[in-house]
C-alpha cells in the first residue's frame, strides 16, 4: 500500500508544473548598458548608460521574462566630456529623447544562452531587437533571490534615426554597428 502511496506521488510531481515566476526589481548600482561604436574607422568609443527603472518576472531557472528597462541616455558617459557634448546633442537629442527602453517581448534557451527579444526605443524609434544572454549567477541574500545577467546585442544606429554620420580625412567619423553590452542584477521583491 505504501509503494502505490509513493508511486502515485511521484507520477503526479510533473503535473505540479514549474515554481511559479517572481517579480523582481533591477539593482541600479549593479546595472547598465555600454555602447562601443568605431570611432574613424580604428578605434573603438566605449559609453556607459545607466539605469534609470526596470521590472523583470523571473522564473525558477533564472530566465527573465517581462522585462521592462529605462536607461537615462542624459547621464551617459564616454570619459570625454566634449565627446559627451556632442553625443548628447548631436546624436542623442537628449533634451527631446531622455530615456531609451527595453521591453522584453520574448525569451528562449537555457541560464547558460538564451535570446531575449523585445522592443528597444532610441532617439524616438522603437525597433525590434535580439539580445544574446547568460545568466551569470544567483544567490539569496537576506532571504531575497538575486540573479546576476550579461548579454549583448549589436544595432545600427541608422535605424533608429541617428543618421548623422560625417567623413573626417576621408573616414567615417562614427560608425553605423553600435554593439550594446548590458550588465544587470535583478532583485525579488
Amino acid at each position: 500500500m505504501i509503494r502505490s502511496m509513493l508511486l502515485a506521488a511521484l507520477l503526479l510531481v510533473p503535473l505540479a508544473g514549474p515554481v511559479a515566476a517572481a517579480d523582481f526589481v533591477f539593482d541600479k548600482a549593479h546595472t547598465q548598458a555600454e555602447f562601443v561604436v568605431t570611432h574613424m574607422e580604428l578605434d573603438r568609443v566605449h559609453g556607459q548608460i545607466p539605469l534609470a527603472s526596470g521590472t523583470a518576472t523571473v522564473g525558477p531557472n533564472g530566465l527573465p521574462s517581462a522585462a521592462n528597462l529605462t536607461f537615462d541616455v542624459t547621464s551617459f558617459t564616454t570619459g570625454n566630456d566634449n565627446r559627451d557634448k556632442d553625443l548628447r546633442d548631436n546624436y542623442f537629442e537628449v533634451t527631446k529623447y531622455p530615456t531609451i527602453t527595453f521591453v522584453e517581448t520574448g525569451v528562449a534557451g537555457t541560464p547558460d544562452a538564451f535570446t531575449l527579444t523585445g522592443n528597444l526605443t532610441i532617439h524616438g524609434v522603437t525597433k525590434p531587437v535580439s539580445i544574446a544572454g547568460k545568466v551569470d549567477g544567483a544567490r539569496v541574500e537576506r532571504g531575497k533571490q538575486h540573479f546576476a545577467y550579461t548579454g549583448t546585442a549589436t544595432i545600427d544606429r541608422r535605424d533608429f534615426g541617428m543618421s548623422l554620420g560625417r567623413i573626417v580625412d576621408g573616414a567615417i567619423f562614427v560608425g553605423d554597428a553600435v554593439t550594446i553590452n548590458f550588465e544587470a542584477a535583478v532583485v525579488a521583491q
